[in-house]
C-alpha cells in the first residue's frame, strides 16, 4: 500500500501545497488508523499545542513549523518526530519521516474524507487534476486516458497509461464497458467492442468492431474464441464478409 501511495504522491507533487501554509491544517481533525486498527486523531492548535487522541484517550503534545527545514517538528510526549512534506492539501497530509525513504505519516481530514480512504481521494484527485478518463480493466489495473478537450469518452490517439506507467503495446479489456482498448506507443490505437452474428450456415461469429461503428474491413473475427479461418461467411441475403487469418479483408454483396 505504501509503495502504491508513494507512486500516487509522485504524480501529484506539482499540485501540493506548502507546509508553511499552516492555516490549511490548524484546528482541523487529522486522523489515521494504524496497523492495529487504533484510531489516532491529531489537532494542531494555533498556539503550538498538539491535541492527540488515541481511541479517545487524550494527551497534549507540541508542534512547530521549522522554515529552515520546511518541516514540522512534532513532540508526541513519548518521542519527537521531524516530518517532511510529501503531499499536502486541505484534505490530506502525507508526511515523510526525516531521513527515511518509505516511512510515511499519512493523515486525513475527517471533515473532508469521512471514510478516511486516502488512496481513493488521491486517485480521484489525479483524475481531476490530470484530466484523466479512467477505465477499470479486467486484469484489475486501471487504464488512464488523458482527455483532450471537453470529451467524456476515450478517443484514438489520446495518450494512455496504466496505473501511472507507460503500457506495453497490446489490447486491454474494460471491466465495466466490455470495450477493448488497443494501445500502441503509449497512445490509444484502436477502440473496439464485440458483437455476435449468426451465419446462414448456423455458425456463430464474434466480431470486434470499431466502437460506434458497423462491420468494416480490419475488424477481427472469432469462432469459439479462436481467429476465424480464412474464407467467405454469409451473414444474410447478399451480405458476405471475406476473412483472411481472422481479419475482415472485404465486405461483398454477392
Amino acid at each position: 500500500m505504501k509503495l502504491y501511495l508513494k507512486d500516487i504522491i509522485s504524480r501529484l507533487a506539482q499540485f501540493s501545497e506548502k507546509l508553511d501554509n499552516t492555516t490549511l491544517f490548524i484546528d482541523k481533525p487529522w486522523v489515521f488508523i494504524d496497523s492495529n486498527s487504533d484510531y489516532h486523531k491529531y489537532i494542531f492548535k494555533r498556539n503550538g499545542e498538539l491535541i492527540m487522541s488515541l481511541n479517545g484517550q487524550v494527551q497534549i503534545g507540541k508542534w512547530e513549523y521549522l522554515p529552515v527545514a520546511k518541516s514540522i517538528l512534532i513532540d508526541r510526549v513519548k518521542d519527537k518526530v521531524l516530518l517532511n512534506q510529501s503531499f499536502f492539501d486541505s484534505a490530506v497530509m502525507v508526511l515523510k519521516i526525516d531521513g527515511s525513504n518509505n516511512q510515511l505519516f499519512v493523515l486525513a481530514n475527517e471533515t473532508i474524507i469521512p471514510d478516511l480512504d486516502v488512496n481513493k481521494y488521491l486517485q480521484s484527485l489525479i483524475y481531476k487534476t490530470l484530466n484523466v478518463i479512467p477505465r477499470r480493466l479486467e486484469n484489475g489495473k486501471t487504464l488512464e486516458v488523458y482527455r483532450e478537450g471537453d470529451v467524456s469518452e476515450p478517443h484514438i490517439e489520446m495518450k494512455a497509461t496504466i496505473d501511472g506507467e507507460e503500457p506495453k503495446n497490446g489490447k486491454y479489456k474494460s471491466q465495466s464497458t466490455g470495450h477493448y482498448y488497443e494501445l500502441k506507443n503509449g497512445k490509444v490505437f484502436r477502440i473496439t467492442e464485440s458483437f455476435t452474428y449468426q451465419t446462414t450456415e448456423g455458425q456463430t461469429l464474434t466480431i470486434e468492431q470499431f466502437y460506434n461503428g458497423s462491420i468494416s474491413v480490419g475488424d477481427l473475427v472469432y469462432i469459439d474464441n479462436a481467429p476465424a479461418k480464412s474464407g467467405k461467411y454469409k451473414l444474410g441475403i447478399l451480405n458476405y464478409i471475406k476473412v483472411v487469418n481472422g481479419v475482415i479483408s472485404r465486405k461483398v454483396f454477392f
